[in-house]
């Protein structure tokens, strides 16, 4: 997988995971970019190293450094903190985590695969107090506010990507998705949900699966545990992913979404989510900003069979 970036952005990141290098203790030698959409990933060696900044990412990390041990407690299959470093890292205003490297096979999992993890997640009986209410609709509408605040070079190159892109200035793009935030978030309180709720990791997709190891856990939260079921349903009609891998996973866990009253509310709201997770984060990166511009033309027209392309 790779990323491009401009080299603005990139040498900026290079800053900030040298700072973290040092503080860490971590060798030199070559860092590789993984990927970066909301998190920069590196591999340097034996250590793969997620790199964000500010103070919702100090406290997202803190977040993921507990649930980690949680779910280690519970052995569900995931992977391991550096234990040897002392988590999270946090420098000026970059924030760290440092993994140990999990080798896996080429290829991307299936999503039969996630099954016997997800499985084992919500079999904890905990409600922990350190992880958060699920509130994927929040955490949209906090992504759009902080849109329209950005640095005045950010907001004006993302200004022009919104009128030029996306075909709507950048104003009444996030007033038109505010709105839908407005609206899905008022049907959720009458939603029926047939699973009991539990820990969640919150973003269960098979890019989140390293050697039958979930990883990722950004988004562990306290909420419906339908919501992991989500992304495999929605990756059938948002992405065109093969409907009989689908249903392996619906045979090994027991469930099929699609069949669920919350699904069509769930949708959309993963919708809402992959058209806003980068919107204010696009400076630098122009395949992430190509992709997104399309994801949100096509979900403006509402056109919810348009296939949607996952960022590289």
């Amino acid at each position: 997988m790779s990323t491009t970036l401009t080299a603005e952005v990139s040498d900026e990141l290079t800053r900030g995971l040298n700072l973290v290098r040092r503080h860490a203790g971590l060798p030199d030698g070559e860092a590789h970019l993984m990927r970066f959409t909301i998190n920069a990933v590196y591999r340097i060696g034996d250590s793969v190293v997620r790199l964000a900044r500010g103070e919702a990412a100090l406290r997202r990390a803190a977040t993921v450094v507990a649930g980690t041990a949680l779910l280690h407690q519970y052995h569900v299959p995931s992977i391991e903190l550096d234990s040897y470093i002392s988590q999270p890292i946090a420098v000026e205003d970059w924030v760290a985590t440092v993994w140990r490297y999990q080798p896996h096979p080429p290829g991307r999992p299936e999503p039969v695969d996630l099954a016997a993890p997800l499985t084992a997640l919500h079999a904890i009986i905990e409600f922990p107090t350190f992880l958060p209410r699920w509130s994927p609709v929040a955490n949209a509408r906090r992504r759009l506010a902080r849109t329209l605040t950005l640095p005045a070079k950010e907001l004006a190159a993302t200004r022009i990507w919104s009128a030029l892109q996306v075909g709507m200035p950048l104003d009444d793009l996030i007033a038109h998705l505010q709105a839908r935030a407005d609206d899905l978030e008022r049907k959720l309180p009458a939603t029926r949900w047939d699973l009991a709720p539990g820990v969640i990791h919150g973003d269960a997709h098979v890019g989140n699966l390293l050697a039958d190891r979930l990883c990722d856990f950004d988004s562990l939260a306290i909420g419906p545990r339908e919501w992991d079921l989500v992304p495999l349903a929605h990756g059938v009609t948002r992405f065109s992913d093969a409907l009989a891998l689908y249903e392996q996973f619906v045979a090994a866990y027991n469930y099929d979404l699609r069949t669920a009253q919350a699904w069509p509310l769930l949708r959309e709201i993963r919708d809402l989510q992959l058209t806003t997770s980068v919107l204010d984060n696009l400076a630098g990166r122009p395949e992430v900003a190509n992709t997104l511009a399309r994801r949100l033309r096509t979900y403006l027209d509402g056109n919810a069979s348009a296939a949607w392309a996952r960022y590289r």
